[in-house]
């Protein structure tokens, strides 16, 4: 073991023989990662990882063995995705260099024979090649890293501090991280979980800089391709965002914030940390006022996150397993009302109208009672499965589930109008939200249960609320949406009320039945997913929307289809839909206390 003191302001690294980014004249880390890429067009990341002072760390209570472990999933997206299949080489050593023998216990867990050694320098590659949010990706043009899906961690030490160095390729000069720098491409690590939720993304990006209440914030933007925006105008609307987002709580935990944005065709999406945010867009983005506005949806929806979910959080989520699933019945609030913050913070922004709240917040009830899971799993259901239902959707998902996002903000919609009517527009969903953050985050500093959360809610709207929670969310029960909204000044028109139009209920992609409804006639008629359509009534065709022109309720289609090689024909009888499609309007007369609630309601 190598003990170095002076005060010259020097780094050391000494590969993966020694201790690693140590800053002379500073006491060495538990841990200490270091993370290369000397040739990113492989998509292999290299990664080293030593721990120090093995025998005198009271924390290490085996001398003999040290585990090593890979997580199996990132925090904000709820599936187990087996981080540990993409490593490769892994090798240990003491300090003088000498291999160590390991043996795998399990999937992601490496015991390494200590043979006396007091110091181990780990080593091993990783395999990066999915380009998403939620997992690590490098390639010639850049390098993206998701702590959870690239650095092993040892269970007695995932509160312990430790440094990352980054070895940007050669021809890469920038890296992006909400890591605090010590040094040249050196990085402080408080514990585990900060390195979890700090991604990193490297090469050579632009860098866009803004400050908003006093917070600078940057903005990574990486691409392949030319983007057309106004520098100004999105400088300004992200200031905007940010400060619209704050309103809601109140205060900003933040002393900085890195949002990193991926720019690629087919890719999208975003995922929370506790000081930046990852997200995907097109290179389009900002090429109409549509995509434009959809993409600052999903920047309000990453951001606000900071708050719910990052600290304002169902108990269950944190401190994390990284090993097992991590259950709740809350991601109906976690990101449900995330969701119905987007619609808040861009209308505070300026950047959704009047007319986009409105259209959304009634998108978002037709989308929940168009979807035949509606009654099949409520919010709170949905929430549990999430980690075998969400992220694993099959051509009956629609027919068996529901999505906590989007029943989450209807839930959330409804919640605010209540509040604000009930308290005659002194309070909103913001009083919430406000409430736990600063009981259950900055007074207890733990995430609230269920029991609680529904506390908080009656709290703020000044009464019992057991028959909401336990048919609208426990249950599967269609709201009561006429009375409530009537107390904002709105009223649900459903358009397609008194309509006769005919439906089979199938959706079709490329010739191929793609998806079969439980409330379509066609149900029930005898065709199956993955039937390949051949002619409907004798024509050859698959589109079964010209299918039906001409077509009344009763009537019946012949549909002749190709299965495992083998011809079938089915008699498909004509039905009615049952859709709705509602459009949320201004009430015409309003009382004072209407009025007054209508324009806290969409915050215009």
């Amino acid at each position: 073991m190598i003990k170095i003191k002076t005060g010259l302001l020097l780094i050391i690294a000494l590969a993966f023989t020694g201790k690693t980014n140590l800053a002379i004249g500073q006491q060495s880390k538990a841990i200490s990662y270091e993370l290369s890429m000397p040739h990113p067009e492989t998509h292999y990341f290299e990664v080293g990882m030593q721990v120090n002072d093995i025998l005198t760390n009271p924390k290490l209570i085996d001398k003999k063995h040290l585990l090593v472990k890979m997580a199996v999933w990132t925090p904000g997206s709820y599936l187990i995705r087996e981080f540990a299949r993409n490593v490769q080489d892994f090798k240990a050593k003491d300090g003088n260099g000498k291999e160590l023998a390991y043996r795998k216990v399990n999937k992601n867990t490496w015991e390494i024979e200590l043979d006396g050694a007091d110091d181990v320098s780990i080593s091993y590659a990783l395999y990066a090649n999915e380009l998403t949010v939620r997992t690590s990706f490098i390639d010639a043009a850049h390098g993206y890293a998701n702590g959870a899906s690239v650095f092993m961690y040892v269970p007695e030490l995932m509160h312990s501090e430790a440094e990352l160095k980054i070895n940007p390729h050669e021809s890469w000069s920038t890296i992006s991280t909400a890591l605090p720098a010590s040094g040249k491409n050196i990085f402080l690590v408080k514990d585990f979980d900060t390195l979890v939720d700090s991604p990193i993304e490297i090469g050579n990006h632009e860098v866009l800089e803004f400050e908003a209440l006093g917070i600078p914030h940057k903005i990574a933007m990486f691409t392949t391709e030319k983007l057309n925006y106004d520098k100004e105008k999105l400088l300004s609307d992200y200031k905007k965002l940010v400060e619209a987002a704050t309103s809601v709580v109140g205060e900003s935990p933040l002393d900085n914030y890195l949002f990193i944005i991926h720019h690629q065709p087919g890719i999208g999406g975003g995922l929370e940390h506790l000081f930046s945010t990852t997200c995907q867009t097109r290179p389009q983005a900002y090429d109409s006022e549509k995509a434009y506005k959809s993409f600052f949806g999903l920047l309000a929806h990453e951001y606000f996150h900071l708050w719910n979910v990052k600290r304002i959080r169902p108990v269950a989520l944190g401190p994390f397993d990284y090993e097992n699933e991590n259950y709740t019945h809350m991601l109906w609030v976690a990101e449900g009302f995330t969701n119905f913050y987007e619609e808040v913070i861009l209308a505070r922004a300026g950047i959704y109208s009047e007319s986009d709240v409105l259209s959304n917040y009634a998108g978002a009830i037709t989308s929940a009672e168009n979807t035949p899971g509606n009654t099949v799993q409520s919010a709170t259901e949905a929430s549990w499965d999430a980690w075998i239902k969400y992220y694993r959707p099959d051509e009956n998902s629609n027919n068996s589930s529901i999505s906590y996002y989007g029943k989450g903000g209807m839930l959330a919609s409804l919640l605010n109008a209540k509040i604000i009517a009930n308290t005659k527009s002194e309070k909103s969903l913001d009083d919430v939200m406000r409430l736990l953050y600063k009981k259950y985050y900055k007074e207890l500093g733990r995430g609230y249960t269920d029991q609680e959360f529904q506390a908080a809610v009656e709290e703020v709207y000044g009464g019992d609320l057991d028959y909401f929670f336990d048919n609208y969310v426990s249950g599967t029960k269609s709201a009561d949406y006429a009375q409530i909204f009537k107390g904002v000044g709105l009223e649900l028109v459903n358009t397609n009320k008194g309509k006769e139009e005919p439906y089979l209920g199938i959706t079709e992609r490329g010739g191929m039945i793609y998806r079969l409804s439980s409330r379509g006639s066609a149900y029930t008629s005898g065709l199956n997913v993955g039937d390949k359509v051949l002619s409907i009534d004798g024509r050859i065709a698959s589109d079964f929307a010209t299918a039906l022109n001409g077509k009344s309720i009763g009537d019946s289609i012949e549909v002749k289809v190709e299965r495992v090689g083998n011809v079938h024909t089915f008699i498909v009888p004509v039905g009615k839909s049952e859709n709705v499609n509602y459009e949320l309007k201004k009430m015409n007369k309003l009382s004072k206390d209407q009025e007054k609630a209508y324009h806290k309601f969409i915050n215009i």
